[in-house]
């Protein structure tokens, strides 16, 4: 494999450099834009290509390096490592038989469940090993698998029968629902941006400062001066900050969702917080059982608003605000900011509770 990866990365700069012909390679596959019409004719297939599909063709006949007609695909859309890539659309989707087999594999292996309720270890990382193949297209349902990755974690033998249970159940009813009901990934609208670029940019969009304590949880919203606090809520699947600090940046996800009217539109939220823990929860998408809940809750708002969300680690004396609203010392932070309306929320439900086995 490394041979052929320094092999066709020469082809690749031969190409670029020295006979501008951009594009892009996956292993042994090169693909590249090109505007319709601009066509030529390839002589030996006696059939027209893209202008630069031609250009490449004729690079590699230089070379003597061999190729085959029916693999020299172009149109409005094509099936890439079994995706479905639109360039005008800006999309890239599964195609309707692979999304269906996909669902099917997810049902089948649920219907056990009301069964013999087993399966084996491999069948358990078949199913886990299609599902991670689904998330280029589907990245927000990662938490699908929390609990089908505890449940394998420690089993080595192959065949010994895993019970389900109704932690992973519900997790995988959660994705076929999101996956029925989503129409892949849009391009223009998942561009790289930043926290940083909203705080310089105020007036385009909105970002929180969020922060808990052992008694509270409080929500900064600077550009509109609100603030947010709530007690801890009681019957929690786990009693470590890092549960309070991932849930108060659920929760300002939630608040968005919320208040967000025709005048006060917001498709990026960016949240700042000063656990290191929860900005890593959020923004892998992976964690263990007990926290799993606040990542769905968290997600089902950001597929239902098509609200893009970046999580970033601030310093604590950088996010005072906040902090003292987390304390419960609302006096305090009405000094740090005059302007500041202050409000008392409470925390999302479906967020707080881990299923028990």
């Amino acid at each position: 494999m490394r041979i052929w990866t320094a092999f066709d990365s020469l082809i690749l700069w031969i190409a670029l450099v020295l006979l501008h012909i951009d594009q892009f390679n996956y292993v042994d596959d090169n693909f590249r834009f090109e505007e319709e019409g601009c066509i030529e004719l390839y002589q030996p297939y006696n059939a027209y290509s893209p202008s630069n599909q031609t250009k490449l063709l004729h690079l590699w006949d230089d070379i003597n390096l061999p190729h085959e007609c029916r693999k020299q695909e172009y149109g409005h859309t094509l099936t890439i490592i079994g995706f479905q890539v639109d360039p005008n659309l800006m999309t890239v989707t599964l195609p309707s038989e692979s999304l269906t087999k996909l669902i099917r594999s997810v049902e089948d292996f649920l219907v056990t469940f009301t069964t013999s309720r087993r399966h084996t270890l491999t069948e358990f990382q078949q199913l886990t090993s299609y599902i991670n193949w689904s998330f280029n297209i589907f990245p927000l349902l990662k938490p699908a698998l929390s609990n089908m990755y505890a449940k394998m974690s420690g089993k080595t033998h192959c065949h010994a029968g895993i019970y389900l249970n109704c932690a992973i159940t519900s997790d995988l009813q959660w994705f076929l629902h999101h996956v029925h009901n989503f129409d892949g990934i849009h391009l223009f609208q998942t561009l790289a941006w930043s926290p940083s670029d909203l705080i310089e940019d105020s007036h385009r969009d909105e970002f929180a400062l969020v922060d808990a304590s052992s008694s509270s949880i409080g929500l900064y919203f600077p550009w509109s001066h609100l603030g947010f606090w709530s007690e801890l809520p009681c019957h929690t699947p786990t009693s470590t900050i890092y549960f309070f600090e991932a849930l108060a940046i659920c929760a300002a996800i939630h608040r968005i969702h919320f208040w967000r009217t025709a005048s006060h539109f917001v498709q990026c939220l960016a949240i700042l917080s000063d656990n290191t823990n929860a900005v890593h929860a959020f923004n892998t998408l992976k964690v263990t059982p007990p926290y799993n809940p606040i990542l769905t809750s968290a997600i089902d708002i950001m597929i239902e608003g098509c609200l893009q969300v970046r999580v970033d680690h601030i310093n604590g004396e950088d996010n005072q605000i906040s902090d003292t609203l987390s304390r419960g010392q609302l006096d305090q932070a009405r000094l740090l900011n005059p302007k500041i309306t202050i409000l008392h929320f409470t925390p999302p439900r479906d967020a707080l509770g881990a299923v028990k086995k």
